[in-house]
């Protein structure tokens, strides 16, 4: 299913079983009722409350009811909060599905945007502190159950994290369901390799206006906007300006790391919050969803005191049992479509069922709770370990050519499990160029194009499902057909062994899925810039069978040091993790670029690759990636 992938992308896969169905719905939805709420510091936060009422007279509702909380940057009543979910479904922040269940829903604009006061802080500790204050707000509203859950994709979805670690043991947050949220800030998405991702930061300036402007039915107005807009401008280009001259957050500084959800995950465990996780393999946060989760199982285990207490951000321990209290849901979207349909709604619902009213409905009962979509292989898999342990490491080495399976790129080498003659080096200039035509383009600017494909039923772009044209300028290689079908399951390190005529080399790594046609379906990829090619061995993780499949680069400015011109240096690439089966007669492929589209060195960076021309020895070069049997791997029975 070649396409398969991305046109589901706003639906459920037919064939498979759904969850039980939810009871039918006993409340309506009642008009937002407006609060302003001051927080310790005297600054009030806007925030829109949600009631049930009784579906005969719209009354309020009597009774009391679990509250539902989310924090939202981008306007509490603008479209994307209250109508990007589906028809009748709300939006981001706001489930009315949940109201009709009974639930009360809170939804109220972040620090320094919509209608709030005070001044954007993008997650800084007095806005970490906002979030505990208004989760105890919540909790004693009328009618509150005094429990509280919380919801929201993105932005949404990582200050859940931060409010659950932040409320000690006695805090009212009884659960949350981040929903593209990913573990680092820095790697996950700010920079991939060190290089700075242009594509999502203009993404982000774009919705820059949802947040300086509430919507003009709120009752409790803007907050300066223009003052406000100017504020966010300064804030930009003081980041901006600092990472293009290699200032402090140009590496993974403190700035980054006091938002690094990794920093806060082990105290969401200890305060026995359970979470709920959502992401796609077309995610912005790709590589941090299943870090997310193993980090979760490790914390749980460690607190539980699991023989072997393993490394709280390394890979599950064969002794780690996992628990139903840290689920993964890991499906064929796009960013913006991981929180879209009646799917997530109904998902939802038994979550905090089972955690804010106790209801017994079996949904943290299973020793499984990774839930993934094996793209190619059209079917979700359930897991516990991760990395999976029937995914072996296995090496294949870059060879020579020609093939004949990829006849634009500069060599059209070949992929075997033997290695290749001493000696033997491919050359490529450094360009920063690519072809336009790849997933990248739309996964990095948060799948608006498929978000908008999806709802309409259109088909996707052609360049998410065949990439061939962005190896025209390349280096390929090229395996031979497989001989059975194989599931690529987990991250992989592409090692290279590299020799610039610069003091700097920029790399960027892709894996296709060759079909017998020649298609070329894009998996997944990965940067780095050599300069920041030292590792920690710490934290470096080896798959099953021992081999290197995450390499973990420091990206401090104390790690980073020059290439010497002419001198062979060996530069491990992080290339991010997907869950997809290569088919018998198909090929897998890795193509060696230097640039990606939605990636632009800084100036500082640019000086150091102007004019380069790199040699690749493929003798010392190889790629190392977890394979599994499709059949060692466990069907899920629910399309999740």
């Amino acid at each position: 299913m070649a396409s398969g992938a991305v046109v589901v992308s706003c639906g459920l896969l037919a064939g498979l079983a759904l969850a039980p169905p939810a009871a039918a719905a006993r409340y309506g939805v009642s008009a937002p009722l407006e609060s302003a709420v001051r927080m310790s510091d005297g600054t009030t936060l806007a925030a829109d409350v949600y009631h049930p009422t009784d579906a005969r007279t719209g009354r309020p509702a009597s009774g009391r009811f679990p509250v539902i909380l989310s924090m939202t940057p981008y306007g509490k009543r603008s479209s994307v909060t209250t109508g990007s979910s589906g028809a009748g479904l709300g939006g981001d922040g706001y489930y009315p599905y949940l109201i009709e269940h009974g639930y009360l829903n809170v939804v109220v604009d972040v620090r320094g945007t919509g209608a709030s006061g005070g001044s954007f802080g993008l997650f800084d500790a007095r806005e970490r502190r906002d979030g505990v204050e208004l989760a105890g707000w919540a909790a004693r509203l009328p009618n509150s159950t005094g429990r509280v859950g919380m919801a929201g994709c993105s932005y949404l979805g990582l200050n859940q994290i931060f409010t659950a670690a932040g409320g000690g043991r006695g805090s009212p947050v009884r659960a949350i369901a981040p929903c593209a949220a990913g573990i680092d800030l820095y790697r996950d998405l700010a920079f991939s390799g060190g290089i700075p991702n242009v594509e999502f930061a203009a993404t982000w300036l774009a919705l820059r206006g949802t947040m300086v402007v509430s919507d003009p039915g709120d009752a409790a107005g803007p907050r300066g906007p223009v003052s406000r807009g100017e504020r966010f401008a300064g804030l930009d280009a003081g980041l901006y300006t600092e990472v293009s001259l290699g200032g402090t957050r140009a590496f993974d500084s403190r700035f980054w790391r006091e938002r690094a959800p990794a920093t806060y995950l082990a105290r969401v465990v200890r305060n026995r919050v359970p979470a709920l996780l959502l992401s796609g393999w077309f995610d912005v946060y790709q590589r941090g969803v299943v870090l997310d989760y193993a980090t979760l199982q490790n914390a749980y285990a460690a607190m539980h005191r699991a023989s072997g207490r393993p490394a709280l951000l390394g890979p599950m321990a064969a002794a780690v049992r996992p628990t139903g209290r840290y689920q993964a849901v890991i499906g064929p979207w796009f960013h913006n479509s991981t929180g879209y349909g009646q799917r997530v709604q109904d998902l939802l619902l038994r979550w905090f069922d089972r955690w804010l009213r106790g209801v017994r409905n079996g949904v943290d009962r299973t020793s499984r709770p990774l839930h993934a979509f094996e793209l190619r292989g059209g079917r979700w898999i359930d897991a516990g370990a991760y990395p999976l342990p029937p995914a072996r490491a296995h090496r294949l080495w870059l060879g020579g050519g020609r093939t004949g399976t990829a006849p634009a790129s500069l060599n059209d080498g070949s992929l075997a499990a033997r290695r290749a003659h001493t000696g033997a080096t491919d050359a490529i200039a450094w360009t920063n160029a690519t072809s336009p035509c790849n997933r990248n383009s739309d996964q990095w600017n948060t799948g608006l194009g498929a978000y908008v494909t999806g709802v309409a039923g259109l088909p996707g772009s052609p360049c998410w499902t065949d990439d061939s044209s962005s190896q025209a300028g390349a280096l390929t290689y090229t395996s031979a057909p497989m001989r059975r079908a194989m599931t690529l399951a987990g991250p992989s390190d592409v090692s290279l062994q590299v020799r610039s005529t610069t003091r700097d080399a920029e790399i960027a790594v892709s894996m296709e899925d060759v079909g017998p046609d020649g298609s070329s379906y894009p998996l997944t990829g990965g940067a780095l810039l050599g300069s920041n090619r030292a590792l920690d061995v710490r934290r470096s993780w080896r798959g099953p069978g021992g081999g290197l499949i995450l390499p973990y680069h420091p990206y401090t400015r104390a790690a980073r040091r020059d290439l010497v011109p002419g001198r062979w240096a060996r530069l491990d690439v992080e290339v991010l993790p997907t869950f997809a089966r290569i088919g018998p007669g198909h090929r897998l492929r890795v193509t060696v670029a230097t640039g990606a589209t939605h990636l632009q060195p800084s100036a500082v960076q640019l000086g150091g690759l102007a004019g380069g021309r790199y040699e690749v020895d493929r003798a010392g070069s190889y790629v190392q990636l977890p394979l599994a049997d499709p059949h060692a791997l466990a069907t899920s029975p629910v399309a999740w």
